[in-house]
């Protein structure tokens, strides 16, 4: 019985354990509405959402340059007594290939230190939540996004429910940029997260761009302008680092020959540094503790195979 016990104990060394969970969600992603319908158990056990949603650009979308999208979502402290909401940006309701990405958009950022269409907010204070996506379609002509939102209700005669809503179809119309006008190079991609204590180098690509300010603003709203330079690939300004798990947004207010330009707020995510494992160095752990044990049990047959032989001598004996 001992044996075994100990043959388990190193089996349990060896194995590795999954263990993954999102308590109280399923964590941002990439996700088209089928998980919205359905990422909580049956989609027919679905109760239907009370709340308004709403999605409108902030200016005029370019082809080819970042644009904010910004959904609103109302209702949220009269309509359910809820905790958490998923929120999808979604480019069509066909519950598969419906992710803006699948329809010639790119997701620049997501305000939360990613690119995934779908987010989680884990409190509501007020009764209307406003976020911000961007987006770049690399497509001129008539697009259509829509909001989706799936949550629980703590109270009401389907407390207890998964709730799902979906918006009207919005149009969002990419206009071709004129010739001249100063813009951001198409390919720019803004950095999205880094560690704690790290500062950041911007280098932002320019078409057409005569000059060009960077500024930065705290949480709190407070705005700084960074010293900007000019080299011959982009403009380059550093990015102060922060102190704690944060976000700061940035922005360029471009110049020249045509109106002046201001891209959307770029979001940058700082978090604590993360504990990377080395899978070979974890296997060869795994490895030295089951040599261990088996060890362990080697010497404890040995030593249990001399003290017999000891008992049957002394047996002899008398």
């Amino acid at each position: 019985m001992k044996q075994k016990l100990v043959l388990f104990l190193a089996l349990s060394l060896i194995v590795p354990l999954h263990v993954s969970g999102n308590p109280g969600g399923v964590g941002n992603g990439l996700e088209n509405m089928q998980c919205g319908g359905a990422c909580h158990g049956d989609a027919n056990q679905n109760a239907t959402s009370n709340l308004q949603l709403s999605l409108q650009p902030s200016g005029t979308v370019w082809v080819g340059q970042p644009a904010e999208i910004t959904v609103q979502i109302s209702g949220l402290q009269t309509s359910h007594d809820l905790d958490q909401i998923g929120i999808f940006l979604l480019s069509s309701t066909n519950a598969n290939g419906d992710i803006p990405t699948t329809d010639g958009w790119s997701i620049l950022s997501d305000g939360m230190g990613g690119s995934n269409n779908y987010i989680e907010y884990s409190s509501t204070d007020s009764a209307i939540l406003s976020h911000s996506w961007i987006l770049r379609s690399d497509d001129i002509g008539e697009k259509t996004l829509y909001v989706s939102v799936h949550h629980g209700d703590n109270s009401g005669t389907d407390a207890g429910s998964p709730f799902f809503g979906v918006s009207q179809a919005f149009t969002i119309t990419v206009e071709p940029i004129p010739e001249n006008l100063q813009r951001i190079h198409p390919d720019y991609e803004p950095p999205l997260t880094r560690e704690v204590g790290e500062s950041t180098k911007l280098c932002l690509e320019t078409i057409a761009a005569s000059d060009v300010v960077l500024e930065w603003r705290e949480p709190s709203g407070q705005t700084y302008q960074l010293e900007t330079t000019q080299n011959d690939q982009c403009w380059e300004a550093e990015l102060p680092a922060a102190l704690t798990a944060s976000t700061v947004e940035w922005r360029a207010v471009l110049d020249g020959e045509g109106p002046q330009q201001i891209t959307p707020w770029f979001s940058l995510t700082s978090v604590e540094p993360t504990w990377e494992a080395d899978e070979t160095a974890l296997l060869l752990q795994s490895i030295t503790h089951l040599v261990f044990f088996f060890g362990l049990v080697l010497l404890f047959r040995t030593t249990r195979k001399k003290e017999d032989e000891l008992k049957d001598y002394m047996e002899e004996s008398i």
